[in-house]
């Protein structure tokens, strides 16, 4: 019997491992399980019928810089079927901030704020400035430090700290500097371009100075990488494409299907216990075990001792999904914005006609807004009447504006919570697993290293992964 490649996890980075090895090895060979019954994680879509489908909030496919891998998402859909996002248009984001919708930056714009916090932050902040440029850093131990290193105490208790606060509902000083990866408070912004501009020319200020004005930043600041989004809505396509090839190709789908245990011998992963409805199987001979999935389950399997381990749990993530009559025209072209005002759940709203023409459908035009939950509020909750209530609040469509569907829906995974106890954790099991050198295992996926949150960064580490292995 051949060797079999045994991926764990069918979301993004489980899909395109299996379509990577696709040019190393048969079909036959690979195996690739989810204990979930659809393949795609965050890629897949909720499906109203008549309403239509939904993405799981905002989505496109960034390039990623290497051109065989660009070309291999690139053609998952034919040319025509693709839209590009590129230029200052590739990412249209926005922030709600002190009561206000701001369009011109997904950064915090201290111009906002009153005349006299506006003054008094901006002398703080020329004042730390002043003294940080040059200093000695060292890794901070949570977000608080990590914020008041950047832009000092006065502006991050008024601007930065209550943000990620209101997010994650943690002091900040709980909170892993990671935490700044999820959302855009790595950096401000606070005056015109031609200031920015001279700033900016001093790296310091450049990593902390956000451009005044998304739509006209220069595209040499920018990565100059394209986003694409399917022309017809729906970024589950690419995870329907990517199925389709591997079923063609032979590859073993075992959707369903969840590890219940793994053995290993002599530096080597030897067999996986799998079950599929209720019925218990094996998978042996072994060439490779890749892992995108949750890292403690696998530290669990492989024996490592995890007592006294604590586990700070997610908030709850609703997806509310609404159809309305009309768009959201205070939005303008934002494709969507961050809410960190503390007296909303919200924290996400995306306007998917704004970057995709193929969203309108049924009269009307679909939104989605995420709201990130505790327990208290969270239970018995009519979420569908709370979204519309807030999304009335925030004013940012007609006070005529009609509902003409509504669906909420609560995620399983809930939204990542990065407190210093889980990214500790998570490090600890991470370093753990690989102190048993098991020669034919691979972590792939978000945190699979640290600071590895994102799409685009994820997908270049499994490719860069997977190309010293396999060539």
């Amino acid at each position: 019997m051949a060797d079999k490649i045994v991926i764990s996890g069918a979301g993004v980075t489980g899909l395109v491992s299996a379509l990577l090895l696709l040019k190393k090895h048969k079909g036959e060979d690979i195996y690739l399980l989810d204990k979930n019954e659809e393949a795609g994680g965050l890629l897949r879509r909720f499906d109203y019928g008549p309403w239509g489908s939904f993405d799981y909030g905002m989505h496109n496919m960034l390039q990623t810089g290497i051109a065989e891998l660009d070309e291999l998402l690139w053609g998952l859909l034919p040319p025509q079927e693709w839209q590009l996002l590129n230029g200052n248009k590739r990412d249209l984001a926005g922030v709600f901030f002190n009561g206000k919708l701001q369009k011109n930056s997904p950064y915090i714009d201290l111009r906002n704020l009153s005349s006299r916090d506006y003054e008094t932050c901006v002398a703080a902040l020329w004042s730390h400035f002043a003294g940080a440029i040059g200093s000695e850093t060292s890794t901070p131990s949570n977000f608080k430090e990590f914020a008041h290193f950047r832009f000092g105490e006065i502006v991050s208790n008024k601007t930065i700290i209550p943000s990620i606060e209101k997010i994650f509902k943690r002091k900040a000083s709980e909170l892993d500097y990671m935490a700044s990866r999820l959302t855009p408070l790595e950096r401000l912004t606070f005056c015109d371009e031609d200031l920015i501009e001279e700033l900016t020319k001093s790296d310091f200020l450049k990593e902390r100075i956000a451009w005044s004005d998304q739509r006209t930043l220069p595209l040499d600041r920018s990565s100059g990488r394209n986003a694409f989004y399917p022309v017809k809505y729906g970024i589950y396509r690419i995870v329907d494409s990517i199925i389709d090839r591997l079923q063609k190709a032979g590859v073993n789908l075992l959707l369903g299907s969840e590890i219940k245990g793994i053995g290993y011998t002599n530096g080597r992963i030897t067999a996986i216990q799998t079950e599929h409805a209720g019925k218990a199987s094996k998978l042996d001979s072994i060439e490779r075990l890749i892992w995108t999935s949750n890292i403690g389950l696998l530290g669990r399997f492989l024996g490592l001792d995890l007592t006294g381990m604590r586990y700070d749990k997610p908030l709850n993530t609703v997806v509310v999904n609404l159809v309305l009559d009309r768009l959201p025209y205070k939005m303008e072209d934002l494709y969507y914005f961050f809410c960190y005002d503390a007296d909303y759940h919200t924290y996400r709203i995306t306007n998917f006609a704004n970057y995709c023409k193929g969203a309108y459908r049924n009269g009307g035009y679909p939104i989605s807004i995420e709201l990130l939950m505790e327990d208290d509020s969270f239970a018995g909750c009519d979420l569908e009447k709370l979204a519309i209530e807030e999304f009335s609040c925030l004013q940012i469509g007609s006070p005529e504006t009609k509902v003409l569907f509504a669906k909420a829906e609560v995620l399983q995974s809930g939204f990542p919570m990065p407190t210093c106890n889980n990214i500790s954790s998570l490090r600890a099991i991470r370093e753990g697993i690989l102190d048993l050198d098991l020669q034919n295992l691979s972590i792939l996926g978000i945190l699979a290293k640290d600071d590895l949150f994102f799409q685009t960064d994820v997908l270049t580490h499994l490719f860069d992964t997977l190309n010293e292995l396999y060539g």
